[in-house]
């Protein structure tokens, strides 16, 4: 009998929980629109419901009327943002609410502090990720050099060596790939002779090393990998649901096709074909952080109805 597994700590983290909860419970309290910059999460479908319930999306910051109740995306922002918010008279305490996920307020943290006590900061990160540049905007702003895949070590090496750097640390995204991670700092260890990054810890207690990294890949990203490496080595194929900007979730699809497994990455059970369930006994459903419950059980709903026009004869478990 076919197995549908749903991989371990799938669906929303709770940084996007209390984004979408604020969102809400502002809507809720006011009867003017509510604006939000930018997607508050990186899902179509959670967006279009927000939208039902009369909450207006803008990309361009320019289109926030002034002394707009607004709300702010969990990827957090640059400090430009709230200067411009407040030249509309929107600042918090009044008509700003901030949804920022507070482990990406933590990584704004630790890039300050490390800037601070005289280190040239690298990110691992997305360039045209708002998170990547929220951080950047605490570094270099525009200039912060930024690396988006451990085959770019060669870039870093690079830029290490065309500089006069006397102290330098990598961080990370909050959602990029742990093991893509550790594979750029060795990559990057393996091509300089006498430099070694070593990891500094979070607390940033000692920052007397010159050389390092911080890990700074959140626990619910961390928890998302784990969950799917251990369903896709246990499946025949894995179905990835995300949004199509979500990092997190595309980091969940590479992490499957690289451990080999067969695996496709949609946005909505609309998208499932039948032919790809042909001759399937275990079949892994996982999702990014951004993916609400309904969403994730509307998939294995669908598998089962795709291959049976019926819900009943497969075990459906969560691993």
């Amino acid at each position: 009998m076919p197995e549908i597994n749903i991989a371990k700590n799938a669906g929303f983290c709770f940084g996007v929980k209390k984004a979408i909860e604020i969102a809400e419970e502002v809507a809720q309290n006011h009867k003017e629109p509510i604006y939000v910059y930018g997607q508050l999460v990186h899902n179509e479908k959670v967006i279009k419901d927000l939208e039902d319930k009369g909450i207006i999306f803008v990309e361009d910051i320019n289109e926030i009327p002034q002394n707009a109740v607004t709300v702010l995306r969990a990827h957090g922002e640059p400090g430009t943002t709230y200067q411009i918010l407040e030249q509309k008279s929107i600042t918090k305490g009044k008509n700003l609410n901030d949804a920022t996920c507070p482990l990406v307020t933590l990584v704004h943290n630790v890039a300050i502090k490390l800037k601070n006590n005289g280190y040239e900061v690298v990110l691992f990160g997305k360039h045209n990720h708002p998170e990547a540049i929220g951080t950047s905007y605490h570094l270099r702003g525009k200039g912060t050099f930024i690396v988006e895949e451990p085959e770019q070590s060669d870039l870093v090496v690079d830029y290490i060596k065309n500089n006069n750097f006397e102290k330098i640390a990598i961080i990370s995204q909050t959602t990029m790939s742990v093991y893509g991670y550790k594979k750029l700092i060795d990559n990057i260890n393996s091509k300089l002779n006498d430099i070694k990054f070593e990891e500094i810890p979070l607390s940033l207690k000692d920052l007397s090393q010159k050389y390092g990294f911080v890990d700074t890949i959140c626990n619910p990203t961390k928890q998302r990998q784990s969950g799917t490496e251990e369903l896709a080595k246990a499946s025949d194929i894995v179905i990835v649901v995300g949004g199509k900007n979500s990092s997190n979730s595309k980091e969940l699809y590479a992490k499957c096709r690289e451990i080999g497994v067969e695996a496709y990455f949609i946005q909505s059970e609309e998208q499932l074909q039948k032919e790809w369930f042909v001759g399937k006994q275990k079949i892994g459903v996982t999702a990014g952080a951004s993916t609400p419950d309904y969403l994730i059980n509307d998939v294995a709903d669908k598998i089962k109805d795709i291959i049976h026009g019926k819900k009943e004869g497969f075990a459906e478990i969560k691993i």
